[in-house]
């Protein structure tokens, strides 16, 4: 491992682990990225990996505040509707049905989240930077 590269190494493990931390090692890791960015210090190579650090962990954390908010107001809704307005079984069991469809959805995004982190670390052991697609078009090609 290079010297230059040992800090985006540890921005990387704290990414990884951050569904674990419940988000404490992903923040750690971002605001290490700004500082290590914000001192201009690092070759092309490890600031675009410290980019691409960033934007991922703002992407699914966007992503994450919004699913746990359709889950809970679409569960909520729906156990109110039976409770006070029109009993039904069939909204119990839709009900009961999203949060487990709201949990393999999560699980999927988790996943997703190893196999970009484990692609960034292949990518920084090779010292190739990570080019992010622009389009969906751009992404199908490469």
């Amino acid at each position: 491992m290079n010297d230059h590269h040992k800090g985006i190494w540890w921005a990387y493990i704290g990414s990884i682990l951050t569904p674990f931390t419940l988000l404490l090692s992903g923040v750690i890791a971002i605001v290490y990225a700004g500082y290590r960015l914000d001192k201009d210090e690092d070759s092309d190579v490890v600031i675009s990996h410290y980019y691409s650090l960033i934007r991922n962990f703002f992407l699914f954390l966007t992503f994450f505040v919004v699913l746990i908010v359709t889950v809970a107001t679409s569960n909520g809704v729906l156990i109110g509707v039976n409770d006070y307005w029109a009993r039904n079984s069939a909204l119990v069991e839709i009900a009961h049905f999203i949060p487990i469809a709201g949990g393999v959805i999560s699980a999927i995004a988790i996943a997703v989240w190893f196999v970009r982190m484990f692609r960034g670390m292949r990518l920084l052991k090779e010292n190739k930077p990570v080019v992010q697609a622009k389009s969906l078009h751009q992404f199908s090609q490469t």
